[in-house]
């Protein structure tokens, strides 16, 4: 069987600047392109957006391009309710898609939150690979510059990447999707979310120490692309 990577995107967000969102235009391509390039033959790419409503509301020509030949599931900008708790734009992207998909087709569904750099297809082999009911993990972070950062460990699991079993997947979208308002009201995580699901229904889970990820932790809007934002994991 075939194996499914959800690549969540939130290219355009209303509360941004155009500049912003112009730069995260560029960004956005350079990751969706590379995802496409090291994904393994048996994986089926579809890319999830909240931010826009149809494709002729993205400026960059070339990205616009790559989402018309790719197929993108344009979700709608009254869904991106991730504007203080990003993670709940996600797990709504990822409800509507397990809803829209014939992901009975699929062994495992992986959830890619897709401003991210793949450098290689391991976690995606180690995916195909997978026998437990998930693949998940929570890397630590080393930055270009040589800062070292430990992640948070208690009661989260790192939600860039992971995989599940489909039938799983579509479990884990339907509880998440049933949940949003208290997790919103409460400030919980999409990581905690995670973590929860997977010890409170004692989902068998292979851990990934790494992922192989480059990952732009940018905050300053004049510069984006500051190589000191820039880390792996």
């Amino acid at each position: 069987m075939r194996n499914l990577a959800l690549a969540f995107c939130s290219i355009r967000p209303s509360q941004l600047s155009d500049n912003l969102c112009d730069a995260r235009e560029v960004e956005y391509e350079v990751c969706l392109r590379q995802l496409r390039r090291i994904l393994p033959d048996s994986y089926d790419l579809v890319i999830c957006e909240n931010t826009i409503d149809n494709e002729s509301q993205i400026k960059r020509q070339t990205l616009l391009e790559f989402l018309k030949e790719n197929h993108s599931l344009i979700i709608g900008s009254k869904s991106n309710i991730g504007t203080v708790n990003k993670g709940l734009g996600e797990l709504l992207m990822l409800k509507v898609a397990m809803e829209s998909l014939d992901y009975s087709k699929y062994e495992n569904v992986s959830y890619i939150s897709a401003r991210k750099i793949f450098t290689c297809p391991y976690a995606f082999e180690k995916t195909e690979s997978l026998k437990a009911d998930a693949l998940i993990s929570n890397p630590d972070f080393l930055f270009i510059d040589g800062r070292f950062t430990e992640t948070h460990k208690d009661g989260m699991y790192n939600d860039m990447f992971f995989s599940m079993k489909s039938d799983m997947m579509k479990k884990y979208a339907d509880e998440s999707y049933d949940k949003l308002q208290h997790l919103s009201n409460n400030s919980i995580g999409s990581e905690q979310n995670l973590f929860s699901f997977i010890n409170r229904n004692g989902v068998s889970y292979e851990w990934l120490n790494w992922l192989g990820l480059l990952r732009n932790d940018w905050q300053d809007p004049k510069n984006p692309f500051d190589v000191k934002n820039i880390h792996v994991c």
